[in-house]
């Protein structure tokens, strides 16, 4: 039987992206700049794959990887940020169908209709993108918010070397730790809501020397974020808005994250307390229970 500890070194490989899903996003990508460039109105000067996947946070299977195309007509910065995503959606939905195309709060989202198999994509293909309109502003973007009518102040490039130094800090485990703890949001339902929320607050939980132990790394985690996510989590750029504002304008949703994140210190504890005791076939059962599939058992 695979010891715990293999068990989790074996759960980080697989959640890492795979040759075939790599070359997946960058066609994916250069197609929907193709078929964007069909679009007169939109004048795209760059675009650029972003957010999780470029940060090298992101679990599997690829979903809402993210794309931004940077615009060169501004005239759309005086109007609602609604009306630049539907005339990306509506760029799109020719190529896509009506069906899998869709206005999100910050990007216009792109389901390609690949089947899921215990969290493995068909042929390793990436299941949907997020195309997030932006224009240059000094020295970072301006993106849509369509739940709050504003346009929201980001800059990518201050998030990659935020996560890129936090992986050097911590012996390179920072983000194999982060995957893990998202796909445990993503086996979990989403209780924290938006998934960067927890590469936010991992920049300030999980830190110090690496102790070698992923199981109790990650206990540490959800106790602690479990006592302090309604602290408030800003933007780690310190130019946008709160990364926290899901849960923090909405008590449900916090107490429903807080509640989450307690359930998953408890069964780390009962995961911990299996092995530590001899009973290696009840861990690993419990720990595939947190994370999912993607989790082995031998």
């Amino acid at each position: 039987m695979i010891s715990v500890n293999d068990a989790f070194y074996k759960f980080r490989s697989n959640l890492e992206t795979t040759d075939t899903e790599d070359a997946s996003a960058s066609a994916r990508q250069k197609r929907i700049r193709e078929q964007l460039d069909a679009d007169d109105t939109l004048d795209i000067t760059r675009d650029f794959l972003t957010g999780a996947y470029r940060r090298h946070t992101k679990t599997k299977p690829l979903r809402d990887v993210d794309i931004m195309i940077v615009l060169g007509n501004t005239e759309y910065l005086g109007r609602h940020p609604h009306d630049i995503l539907e005339v990306v959606r509506a760029a799109l939905v020719p190529y896509y169908g009506e069906a899998r195309v869709c206005c999100d709060r910050r990007a216009v989202r792109v389901d390609f209709g690949v089947r899921i198999v215990d969290d493995v994509s068909d042929a390793d293909e990436v299941v949907s993108f997020d195309v997030v309109p932006a224009f240059v502003n000094d020295d970072h973007y301006l993106i849509p918010d369509d739940v709050t009518g504003e346009w929201v102040h980001t800059n990518p490039e201050l998030h990659y070397d935020a996560a890129r130094d936090a992986n050097k800090d911590f012996a390179e485990q920072w983000k194999p730790l982060v995957k893990m703890i998202k796909k445990w949001n993503q086996v979990a339902g989403h209780p924290v809501e938006p998934s960067f929320l927890i590469e936010v607050m991992a920049l300030k939980l999980i830190t110090g020397p690496w102790t070698g132990s992923h199981p109790r790394e990650l206990r540490q985690f959800f106790a602690s974020a479990a006592s302090r996510i309604d602290e408030g989590w800003p933007d780690p750029a310190n130019i946008g808005p709160d990364v926290s504002d899901v849960v923090d304008n909405d008590p449900a949703k916090m107490d429903t994250a807080r509640k989450a994140l307690r359930a998953a210190e408890a069964a780390c504890t009962a995961a911990i307390n299996f092995d530590r005791t001899g009973r290696t076939g009840e861990a690993l059962t419990a720990w595939r229970a947190l994370f999912g599939p993607l989790f082995p058992l031998s």
